[in-house]
């Protein structure tokens, strides 16, 4: 059992490292290079996904377990990229200290810029003159805004065990330990969520109906164990599913918030060239509430889904795992 649990752990990692291509450590610096203006823009399209993510695949039929029956497995969400995800326009500081010089917005340089998110293009923009200052001729790069990580959706992994209770009710778990990325810093997860079995009061009813209600937490601290951010999610929700043969068709309706909280981090002050503390920030998930419709396949013990969710910001996700019922 420790094996499995520390090759689980390590799997999660990988999975996620993988999948989040912009690590911690890469995104915090990428983050000092902005002022506190440019921060939030910069990084809501990765965290909005991230917590629209996180509210994924609780279940794959609203046929519940019988008691003490399981189901254990990993879920993988994505949210997709769109490309107005991928850029914001930023509008510049009233003047930028650079070479020695202090430079005017609309004199100098443009008042606002188009440039990359944390899911846009890995190049960056560079702010150059467009009139001289003294020695310094138009043209002059005096201020670099980062790329984002090319991201063309936003995933998160997570482990899940559902366990069938008495009077039709089931529970959810999902949990990683605290689990070290290397320099990217380290990460832990968990989640519960309760699911309750209402066609046990429709005798001879055609379809399997349910109703859940669940709520997690992940949290990614710095090698050093400073704060970088947490992510929440809640959501409460109804499915329905048809089981023909080792086919099962599901859908359902589900209600949900989610928030990411940025610690404050050192960031750069385009108006002095110096470096600040910039306080840190929520970012509110997209998506208030989601339609999903997925497919799942039970092959004697071992269960394989997918399903598709139209919101403000659509979601996939597949899952695969072994089933008792």
């Amino acid at each position: 059992m420790k094996s499995f649990s520390r090759r689980l752990g390590v799997m999660f990692a990988v999975v996620a490292m993988a999948m989040g291509s912009a690590s911690a450590q890469d995104l915090g610096e990428q983050l000092s290079k902005l002022g506190q203006s440019a921060a939030p823009k910069y990084v809501t399209p990765f965290f909005s996904g991230l917590g629209n993510s996180l509210n994924s695949a609780f279940y794959h039929s609203a046929d519940l377990h019988d008691v003490l029956g399981f189901d254990v497995g990993v879920k993988l969400a994505f949210a997709g990229v769109e490309d107005a995800d991928k850029t914001f326009t930023l509008d510049l500081p009233a003047s930028i200290t650079a070479s020695g010089f202090t430079f005017t917005r609309g004199t100098h340089y443009p008042a606002s810029v188009t440039t990359s998110t944390a899911v846009g293009a890995k190049t960056g923009t560079d702010v150059k003159t467009t009139s001289a200052n003294g020695p310094v001729p138009a043209g002059t790069t005096i201020l670099q805004l980062p790329g984002g990580f090319d991201l063309p959706a936003v995933g998160v992994p997570m482990p899940q065990l559902a366990l069938g209770l008495p009077f039709g009710l089931e529970v959810i778990g999902r949990f990683a330990p605290t689990i070290s990325a290397g320099d990217a810093g380290k990460f832990s997860y968990s989640g519960f969520g309760l699911r309750y079995d209402v066609d046990q009061w429709l005798p001879l009813f055609p379809i399997d109906i349910a109703v859940h209600f669940a709520t997690q937490k992940l949290n990614f601290k710095d090698k050093d164990d400073k704060d970088i951010f947490s992510a929440s999610g809640t959501a409460y929700g109804v499915e329905v599913s048809k089981k023909l043969l080792f086919i099962t068709l599901y859908g359902g309706f589900q209600l949900e918030s989610s928030t990411i909280s940025l610690a404050d981090f050192v960031g750069y002050e385009p108006t002095s060239g110096a470096t600040v503390t910039i306080p840190g920030f929520d970012v509110e998930g997209s998506n208030s509430s989601r339609v999903t419709v997925g497919v799942r396949m039970l092959l004697l013990i071992v269960n394989v889904h997918a399903e598709y969710s139209i919101a403000s910001n659509p979601m996939l996700a597949v899952g695969v795992g072994l089933s008792i019922r």
